[in-house]
């Protein structure tokens, strides 16, 4: 049992009700329309709030009940937000954020957290998308919850090696002759401090976009 994802079971803040109904919640076994008709107690697996098919799934992120989905709604972005807050106390990370799909602004703002300047829209910025993208589908995109573009780790840069004269540029298939054999340089870095780039001055090679997707 991971330690941080059964924490629950061990905090003094969780009540004993709330925590017994997690562990069904994580084991996959609350109470649903499928065991009332397995107990004979009902003759339908709809659910009761909306017309579709009733499950442990269902109940946590899949009813279409407009009170229920904003509920769903709500837990989630405070999810995110809780996440959000904790990328942006990783050092420089919260410069690398570049957008973010959590909820307004001013809800983030009354909970106390600093939105990144590059981090002030909730779509996706133009200068990740190929050219040939256009607006409409840029806006009409599914858009992950929150979107980081960092400098490109030192282990996925493109290496030089030197092999009888020939310098392999590795990726790119080229051989260019040097007429001799030099020693290989020292292994450098190119990753730098992301405080000292805006993500979008990173040209497409030096670097990585990572999406965060919660999944509740």
């Amino acid at each position: 049992m991971e330690p941080l994802g059964n924490a629950y079971l061990t905090s003094s803040y969780v009540p004993l009700k709330d925590q017994l109904y997690h562990y069904e919640i994580q084991n996959r076994h609350p109470y649903n329309q499928k065991h009332a008709v397995l107990f004979k107690l009902s003759t339908s697996e709809t659910c009761p709030l909306c017309p579709q098919l009733d499950s442990a799934l269902h109940i946590l992120s899949g009813c279409q009940h407009t009170q229920i989905r904003n509920m769903i709604t709500k837990r989630h972005n405070l999810a995110c937000r809780m996440i959000f807050k904790a990328i942006s106390k990783t050092g420089s990370l919260g410069s690398c954020i570049v957008s973010k799909d959590i909820g307004s602004n001013e809800r983030m703002t009354m909970r106390n957290l600093q939105i990144p300047v590059t981090a002030e829209s909730r779509i996706v910025p133009k200068w990740l998308f190929p050219p040939r993208l256009s607006d409409k589908d840029r806006f009409t995109s599914s858009r992950p919850d929150i979107v980081l573009v960092t400098p490109t780790a030192a282990k996925t840069q493109k290496q030089q090696t030197n092999v009888g004269g020939w310098v392999i540029r590795s990726g790119r298939g080229q051989l260019r002759g040097t007429g001799s054999i030099p020693a290989a340089p020292p292994a450098t870095s190119r990753a730098t401090n992301p405080r000292q780039h805006r993500p979008n001055d990173l040209s497409k090679t030096r670097r990585d976009i990572h999406l965060v997707n919660i999944v509740l």
